[in-house]
């Protein structure tokens, strides 16, 4: 029996920490709870990015284009 590899479609969310300003626009909109303000670097963290459901309001309501959640495929 051949065990052929199946694709998963994944959400990656990438932040960038040099133009994200720490506002928590990305943790109010995200009806998911993915994004977290780390109080302590002022800037956005996905803490559960696992849970992005790909509505793409984070990359839409971010203030400086910090945000660029993606879809990747991984095949295991």
């Amino acid at each position: 029996m051949e065990i052929t590899p199946s694709p998963t479609l994944l959400m990656e969310v990438y932040i960038d920490r040099i133009f994200c300003n720490g506002c928590g626009t990305c943790e109010e909109m995200c009806s998911m709870g993915v994004f977290q303000v780390n109080h302590r670097t002022h800037k956005a963290e996905a803490i559960r990015p696992h849970l992005c459901i790909g509505c793409f309001k984070c990359r839409e309501f971010c203030p400086t284009q910090a945000i660029a959640p993606r879809w990747i495929m991984r095949v295991s």
